[in-house]
């Protein structure tokens, strides 16, 4: 075929031959859109069956609850978990987990057990054996149980409150919503220098600033030390203010840095009145004239009452004129002896060592006694002499760059007040 021919063939068959790229074209075209429409559908139903799979397969919340609960008068810590629908199984593993923690002998009536339960199973339970520490017993990945000691943090706050006296100086300070313990450490700061009997008068005046111990949520746990107290009665203003020395001892002192601590206190017991002073009176055992040689202090019957001083004690016992009683020697040929006592302190025998405020006893009325109450007696040389006329020198002095730390931090304590 020569090429003119060609040529000409060509020229006849180009109209077709485009038209069947363009055809072509189309054609791909199309079924690259039912590919992509495919792929989509597939894309799409597979999404939806993986998020039916997630549906399928959400875990359900773990529902947590906490009941509390307290020990009754008598029970135990097993008897109680048992009485609240815990497992013989689970309640023994529970004391097997804190039997090394915690003094299962020590758990009072009315102590607070905290039961744990996740989706109504029992999980353990929680203790607080502190205001600042907790008991936690969880359960573990196997049958027992594990112990964690949790120890929350406490922040410690001044604290002032003032009152004037109105009755007694113990009602007036509950009146005025001070802390019971605030108050009885009050009492026993000012008994070296205070008869709260005679020399506490209506309108006298309190100013005491303590710590208050707070816990983690912000809300008052308890009380700490006194910081400054001041009493104005009978024309005169004691101070008192707690003081930690360079090596860490603390005691308290008046704004000479003198020891309130002296060798007896003035008061051996709280809340009570005299009913009878030193001296000449009528006995109303005898009926005759005598010198009643103590004071006679009225209380109900089992109030606790204190030594009025550190010591030994020489006697406890009983005879038919004081009864129960307990005689103390102190220092400085000092003797004191506490009569007519229902019961001795735990621990005081002869020969028994005691520390300044410490229970000696409780109030009663064996031997020659018409009623409940302390005869109290102070010999000096083996002479009984009046307690109420009493005065003693002030157990220490700060000096030298102690009594100036000191007088600084009154100084910072004087600054602060109103």
């Amino acid at each position: 075929m020569g090429p003119l021919r060609s040529t000409k063939i060509l020229k006849n068959w180009r109209p077709a031959i485009f038209t069947l790229i363009i055809f072509a074209a189309l054609i791909f075209q199309l079924t690259i859109s039912k590919n992509t429409q495919a792929t989509a559908g597939y894309i799409e139903k597979t999404s939806i069956s993986l998020s039916s799979v997630s549906v399928i397969e959400t875990i359900p919340p773990v529902v947590l609850e906490v009941k509390d609960t307290f020990i009754r008068s008598g029970s135990s810590l097993s008897l109680h978990l048992e009485d609240n629908g815990i497992t013989s199984n689970d309640s023994s593993a529970v004391i097997e987990a804190v039997k090394d923690v915690i003094n299962l002998r020590r758990l009072r009536a009315g102590q607070k057990v905290e039961l744990h339960y996740e989706n109504n199973y029992f999980a353990g339970i929680m203790i607080p054996v502190s205001i600042d520490k907790d008991i936690l017993v969880n359960r573990s990945d196997s049958s027992g149980f594990n112990v964690t000691e949790k120890y929350k943090r406490l922040q410690t706050y001044p604290s002032s409150i003032d009152a004037v006296v109105d009755s007694s100086l113990y009602a007036s300070c509950l009146k005025q919503d001070i802390p019971e313990n605030i108050i009885m450490d009050l009492i026993q700061l000012y008994s070296f220098d205070v008869d709260f009997q005679r020399d506490i008068q209506r309108g006298d005046q309190l100013h005491v600033t303590f710590e208050r111990l707070y816990d983690e949520e912000g809300n008052p746990v308890d009380t700490g030390n006194i910081l400054y107290t001041t009493l104005k009665t009978g024309g005169q203003d004691l101070s008192i203010f707690r003081y930690e020395n360079s090596k860490g001892k603390v005691d308290y002192y008046n704004p000479e840095g003198q020891t309130v601590r002296k060798t007896l206190l003035k008061t051996p017991i709280n809340g009570a009145y005299i009913t009878s002073g030193y001296g000449p009176r009528v006995s109303p055992i005898s009926g005759y004239n005598s010198v009643h040689k103590g004071m006679d202090f009225g209380a109900p019957r089992g109030t606790p009452i204190k030594t009025s001083g550190d010591g030994t004690v020489t006697y406890a016992g009983y005879n038919e004129v004081y009864g129960n009683h307990v005689v103390v020697r102190h220092v400085n040929s000092y003797i004191t002896l506490y009569a007519h006592m229902s019961a001795f302190g735990r621990g005081i025998r002869r020969g028994s060592v005691v520390d300044q405020g410490q229970v000696i006893g409780y109030v009663g009325t064996t031997g020659m006694s018409t009623g409940p109450h302390l005869h109290y007696e102070v010999r000096y040389n083996r002479r009984q002499i009046n307690p109420a006329l009493l005065k003693f020198p002030p157990g220490h002095t700060l000096a030298g760059e102690e009594a100036r730390l000191y007088q600084n931090m009154l100084s910072s304590y004087r600054s602060s007040l109103p």
